[in-house]
């Protein structure tokens, strides 16, 4: 981690600052070769602020059980979990043995290299698709010893029940800007620059409460349907103007699926490729959402390993939320 001047980050107006890059990006803003996007507004200034958050001692896992969703969203296959036994060598013991294990198959962190930007034909900060291909480069590996920080939680879902207005999770509805600008006015919490920003939507909740049959009804690519937050513009320069860290939600998609690949402005693009965003999908954040209800605050000392994969596309983010 490197200190950083938050003051000298240029605001989302002023993008793009490299000549030729595209619009609304911060392509160069770290520099030529940086690849770790937003995951440098994490600090070690920001890792001790963090740590003071911790009064409680109260530890909230965010990441799904493998193979929480049966059958897996996205018609991904399930893993495969087998024990390999150490008896042929006259041991008592065993191995785990992993088969076809999808880093996405449940929470995950999408890492820079999982969708590029369509226009420039390019991923983050110009990285090419022949780089992602046949190098390790915007691979996971580079946030395995820096996804630590403050968190916070706007609890958007709760907010919308509150104020009379519900969202059913299970639709492609959308959270808008000014749903979570109102959602931290209600919480009185404040988005401080160097923050994960975790947003509870209500899906993990509804797709958990769902039954067997309706988990297999929802689960192909072209069946599911979930909320999300708005893919506008203005909610990209919000986000980037409040030097968000990482954002992640507890629905499948962070913004609402489906969403249109072949549109420029989904949030997937707006985000990985053009800021160096990171998103995080299927979170569990129902447990933290009740303590937070409960003692009124939002904020939270959150570590993350993503795994160690080097070149890897994305991850399940390994994360807890202390308080």
């Amino acid at each position: 981690m490197a200190k950083i001047d938050f003051t000298k980050i240029p605001q989302f107006n002023q993008l793009p600052v490299r000549p030729g890059a595209p619009p609304d990006s911060n392509w160069g803003v770290f520099g030529d070769d940086d690849q770790v996007g937003c995951i440098n507004f994490l600090t070690e200034e920001g890792v001790i602020e963090a740590a003071r958050l911790v009064q409680k001692g109260k530890v909230f896992r965010l990441d799904t059980p493998i193979n929480y969703a049966s059958p897996p969203l996205f018609d991904r296959e399930p893993v495969q979990h087998t024990k390999k036994s150490f008896e042929s060598l006259g041991l008592l013991g065993y191995d785990d043995v992993l088969d076809s294990y999808n880093t996405q198959e449940g929470s995950q962190w999408d890492g820079l290299g999982h969708v590029g930007n369509l226009s420039a034909k390019a991923f983050y900060n110009g990285t090419t698709n022949d780089e992602i291909k046949r190098t390790n480069k915007l691979g996971i590996h580079n946030w395995a010893g820096r996804f630590v920080g403050r968190g916070i939680l706007v609890d958007a879902f709760r907010y919308r029940q509150e104020s009379g207005r519900p969202v059913n999770p299970l639709d492609d509805e959308k959270y808008s800007l000014a749903d979570l600008k109102a959602a931290l006015e209600a919480q009185h919490a404040v988005l401080k620059p160097g923050s994960i920003l975790l947003v509870r939507t209500g899906w993990m909740g509804a797709y958990l409460a769902a039954t067997a049959d309706e988990k297999r009804t929802m689960a192909p690519i072209t069946k599911l349907k979930s909320c999300g937050i708005d893919d506008s513009r203005e909610m990209v320069a919000w986000l980037w103007d409040n030097r968000v860290a990482a954002i992640g939600t507890d629905c499948p998609a962070v913004e609402p699926w489906p969403w249109d690949f072949r549109d420029s402005g989904a949030l997937h693009y707006r985000t990985l490729s053009l800021l160096g965003l990171p998103l995080g999908e299927q979170f569990v954040l129902d447990p933290l959402a009740a303590d937070c209800a409960e003692d009124k605050r939002y904020e939270f000392m959150l570590v993350s390993v993503p795994l160690h994969l080097v070149g890897g596309i994305a991850s399940p983010p390994n994360a807890v939320a202390i308080k």
